[in-house]
């Protein structure tokens, strides 16, 4: 009797002793799973594309400049859930000529601070309008129109020889036109899931570019002075840009 009274004492004390211990051990809880969010109707209807990308000049603006190097971006936005029709904005900056020289920084201290000058010949296209793909398959092929504009500018900038980075520039000329584009190309998807797409977008564009001056290396001439002659060139700026980029969307 006197045992069993013992026994009962010890496993009471115990659970008194237990039972605020569980209560304060941080490994025994209830966890309630985070919220996963989901996309918006928006964000699943938007696709965007980065790509490298090349000018080619055609007619008599190719006898003027040679190719030019630079990237594009491009923002589509779905109509339809599919993706079959869309509106697309593209934009680019590329580079089709390119010198430099070395000069004193000042006449009054003399050649012992050198400066790199150099200017860059840039056309910045601009476009919108409709697009239409094939929205499935190994193999998605689109086609695009839409209105323009080609933007030209040649700007001249000064750096230290031992910088990377100017510390003063200076916009010599610029222009732009009006233009229509029409493209086309395909995207290959390498990786596809139910909310993102990421694939190889290859594609071309046709700019029927309207009259513009632009310069290009030569144009600018250093007068003793201090002061430039600009020569420019003019023409009709019809020109293609193939391009090669990563599209990540639906």
């Amino acid at each position: 009797m006197l045992v069993s009274s013992l026994f009962r004492a010890a496993l009471l004390g115990a659970v008194v002793v237990v039972s605020p211990a569980l209560g304060q051990d941080s490994t025994v809880c209830i966890c309630v799973p985070p919220a996963v969010r989901t996309p918006s109707d928006f964000e699943l209807r938007s696709a965007a594309t980065i790509a490298f990308a090349q000018s080619r000049p055609i007619g008599a603006f190719r006898q003027n400049i040679g190719l030019g190097y630079g990237a594009m971006g491009t923002y589509l936005f779905r109509v339809d859930r599919a993706g079959a029709f869309s509106l697309r904005a593209d934009g680019g900056l590329l580079g089709y000529g390119y010198e430099s020289f070395h000069a004193p920084l000042s006449t009054s201290i003399g050649g012992r601070i050198q400066v790199k000058v150099s200017t860059t010949n840039y056309i910045l296209p601009l476009s919108i309008g409709p697009q239409i793909a094939w929205p499935t398959g190994s193999i998605r092929p689109y086609a695009h129109a839409g209105i323009a504009t080609q933007v030209f500018y040649t700007e001249s900038g000064a750096e230290g020889t031992d910088d990377t980075g100017d510390f003063a520039s200076t916009t010599n000329q610029s222009d732009w036109t009006s233009s229509w584009v029409f493209g086309g190309g395909v995207y290959v998807p390498f990786y596809d899931d139910r909310s993102v797409v990421a694939a190889l977008d290859l594609g071309v564009q046709y700019f029927t570019g309207g009259h513009a001056q632009y310069l290009r290396p030569g144009s600018i001439t250093d007068l003793p002075n201090g002061q430039i002659r600009i020569d420019p060139f003019e023409s009709d700026t019809h020109m293609m840009v193939v391009r090669i980029g990563l599209r990540i969307g639906r």
